[in-house]
């Protein structure tokens, strides 16, 4: 979605841009609507040897078969998988890619090279062929590589070694450092050099208003309270403490009448379990992956959203979904760090629905004042302007002009 809607304004600021992407692969989300927005100028599709991509060309045409394996595999062994690879799992897909990297240089005239990351291994083929072929070349953080506290991407010792030594090149080399949060820049910059600073431009990932123009008008069901939660729960992110909270509030009879926590997305099996195992299964409603559009419809007609965040996770931790949430609204549950780049905006915006994620007694505190506050005029103030994806990627473009 970032770089989707990162492409579309840029183009719309009059830059031509080609795509190098992933081929076919086995993945959480699809959505080919989206493709018409991004106004690229061509997308080359660039075959790999990475686990999902070899999975999704085991699977052939039967598609079902290939995402029943990916979310019934446990998470514990996906990552001993991803451990294997120096860099990251995707590292086999470099030959490929700079490969078709060299064919475009050598087809058309560019002014610079802009990758985004992860998967954090892509950004060796574009640092080569910065240097080969002498253009600036623009890293995009997305979210935290070697830095990432709280999940052991590198497994041992010597790779992760391997890959804070080529985290450190990436970033000295680039032209400029593009980073989805304000804490991701201020850590970088922290354990690689001060010097960054001066090169590095944040990128929220923010909210697309063009996407919430053309909806209805949309009215809650006051019969009846939804709880949502949008999105994939991976790494440390559960919902075990949220449904023990719900468990115990639905005993006390503090639950709104006719309640429901509905998640929408595909989920792994660690997931199916807790709501399986929770005693309240009955009360939970999953919903298979809506196109964009239909999501943000769904989130509009919710009573209150759903955001979770684990305690360890690094400062600068900012999930995507957040910035639309706040676009809406409603209320928002936040089970996040309070100190955190997510828990400081939801607070900027007036949001004070904010616990640990793993504290079933705080979470029934919030979740009670959350249900009670229900038919209270609520007045919340998200900095629409300063989020706005158009208005931060016009920012960004004079930012890539300035690189030349």
């Amino acid at each position: 979605m970032r770089n989707l809607k990162t492409v579309k304004y840029l183009s719309k600021s009059g830059n031509i841009i080609d795509v190098l992407t992933v081929g076919n692969i086995v993945y959480n989300y699809y959505d080919n609507g989206l493709l018409a927005e991004s106004r690229q100028n061509r997308i080359m599709h660039i075959p790999s040897f990475d686990p999902m991509s070899i999975l999704e060309k085991l699977s052939g045409k039967n598609k079902s078969v290939s995402c029943q394996i990916y979310h019934n595999t446990p998470e514990r062994l996906k990552l001993f998988i991803r451990q294997l690879y120096p860099l990251d799992d995707k590292v086999l897909w470099l030959p490929n890619l700079y490969k078709a990297g060299k064919k475009a240089l050598k087809d058309e005239k560019y002014d610079l090279i802009y990758v985004s990351c992860g998967p954090f291994s892509s950004a060796v083929a574009a640092r080569s062929l910065s240097k080969h072929y002498k253009l600036p070349y623009i890293l995009e953080m997305r979210d935290y590589w070697t830095l990432l506290s709280d999940y052991n991407l590198q497994g041992t010792y010597v790779n992760r070694l391997f890959s804070r030594y080529t985290e450190k090149k990436l970033l000295q080399d680039a032209s400029l450092i593009v980073t989805a949060t304000e804490g991701i820049a201020e850590d970088i910059s922290e354990q690689f050099g001060n010097f960054l600073k001066e090169k590095t431009f944040i990128l929220y990932n923010g909210h697309d208003e063009e996407d919430f123009l053309s909806l209805p008008a949309f009215s809650t069901d006051k019969s009846k309270y939804t709880l949502s939660y949008f999105g994939a729960l991976y790494a440390k992110r559960s919902l075990k403490c949220l449904l023990k909270a719900l468990k115990d509030l639905r005993k006390e009879n503090k639950l709104p009448p006719n309640f429901s926590l509905r998640l929408y997305g595909n989920y792994h099996i660690e997931t199916l379990q807790e709501i399986k195992q929770s005693g309240i299964e009955d009360l939970v409603k999953i919903i298979p992956q809506l196109s964009h559009q239909q999501a943000i419809s769904a989130m509009l007609s919710s009573d209150a959203l759903l955001l979770l965040i684990n305690s360890d996770s690094p400062k600068g931790t900012l999930t995507s979904k957040v910035f639309e949430y706040l676009r809406t609204g409603k209320p928002i549950l936040a089970l996040v760090p309070q100190n955190g780049e997510a828990g400081k905006l939801l607070k900027e915006s007036g949001q004070n629905y904010i616990c640990p994620m793993e504290s079933t007694s705080a979470i029934k505190i919030c979740a009670e004042k959350l249900f009670a506050d229900r038919d209270k005029e609520l007045k919340f103030h998200y900095p629409e302007d300063k989020y706005e994806r158009k208005k931060q990627v016009e920012k960004l473009n004079e930012r890539l002009l300035s690189a030349l």
